[in-house]
């Protein structure tokens, strides 16, 4: 795998769009980079989560389990390709996953452990920093959604309100 093309397309999101390039070769050389045959798993729902996956070639399903129970609701698909980062809240907390990932085509991935992230944010203080900032916008972006849909809602029981 290019080491050019894998820094390309961390660049691609937010939360390593900050960072130097150089600390992006750093974590290429640290992170392991696996490849999968069509029908393999990446991992399975109830796993323990403890890395992220970026797709650098190839294609991927994610069967995600809809429902009050995971196991037994229905299953939904999402496909995946190049430059997909999957799993990554991984990277920040535990817990286990919530869907299945296989490759559906010869997948070549790159795969970050928590431990090597979490090392790298120690060894570099400046990465740590980005990632902060990449995150806190997540949370902007994710409270004004919140604060739109809270209006929607107001919106719609005014309107219901006024209909009966």
């Amino acid at each position: 795998m290019s080491l050019k093309i894998i820094i390309a397309l961390l660049q691609r999101h937010d939360l390593f769009a900050d960072l130097d390039p150089v600390r992006l070769e750093v974590l290429a050389f640290t992170a392991e980079q696996p490849e999968f045959e069509p029908g393999q798993t990446l991992f399975e729902a109830g796993e323990p989560a403890e890395d992220a996956y970026l797709i650098v070639e190839g294609e991927a399903v994610m069967l995600a389990h809809v429902g009050a129970e995971a196991r037994s609701g229905e299953k939904r698909a999402l496909r995946l390709d190049r430059g997909d980062l999957i799993g990554e809240t991984a990277l920040f907390q535990g817990g286990v996953r919530r869907s299945t990932v296989k490759a559906a085509t010869h997948l070549q991935t790159l795969r970050i452990s928590r431990s090597v992230f979490e090392r790298l944010m120690e060894e570099f203080p400046e990465m740590a920093g980005a990632v902060a900032r990449a995150l806190s916008r997540r949370l902007e972006a994710v409270g004004r959604e919140i604060a739109g849909l809270s209006r929607d809602m107001d919106q719609k029981n005014k309107t219901d309100g006024r209909a009966g």
